[in-house]
């Protein structure tokens, strides 16, 4: 398997990880924060779509989210916040994804890109990287799960 087809199956996988893991969570559910020091489901989801967006710029494509969403879900935010419905913060995900897709279709992997902290040297590097950032998010929405009361739904 060469590293595009790699890196496209990668990302599928991971988001089909992050929709599994929304399955059976409500709007409310996605708002609530039964732990104060981990942000909530919803926000998970739409720090996705936002870094996904970032990512797409990184890599020369614009990707089309509403202007709030960089303020709303950048790192470092969260907690309580009036957040748009979780059915559309979904939406955006599953539109970045399908950008992301794109990218990664078209983009030159070995085209110079440096990550911070040097964590990416290259674009399929930094495709990579998006991938493992997608996994950290799907243990926080697994752990808002449990704390919720939800299933376990692996592992």
């Amino acid at each position: 398997m060469d590293a595009r087809s790699l890196l496209q199956e990668q990302l599928a996988g991971s988001q089909q990880m992050i929709k599994y893991s929304l399955g059976d969570i409500s709007d409310q559910d996605a708002r609530r924060m039964p732990n104060p020091t981990l942000s909530p489901i919803i926000w998970q989801v739409g720090h996705l779509a936002n870094v996904n967006a970032a990512f797409l710029a990184r890599a020369g494509v614009t990707a089309k989210i509403p202007d709030n969403y960089p303020a709303l879900f950048k790192g470092g935010s969260g907690g309580q916040a009036a957040y748009p419905p979780l059915e559309e913060v979904v939406r955006v995900l599953d539109d970045t994804h399908g950008a992301l897709m794109a990218a990664v279709a078209e983009a030159d992997l070995e085209a110079a890109n440096e990550g911070p902290r040097g964590l990416w040297k290259n674009l399929g590097g930094m495709f990579a990287f998006v991938n493992a950032h997608r996994w950290y998010h799907v243990g926080k929405i697994t752990s808002l799960r449990a704390l919720l009361e939800k299933p376990r739904l692996f592992g």
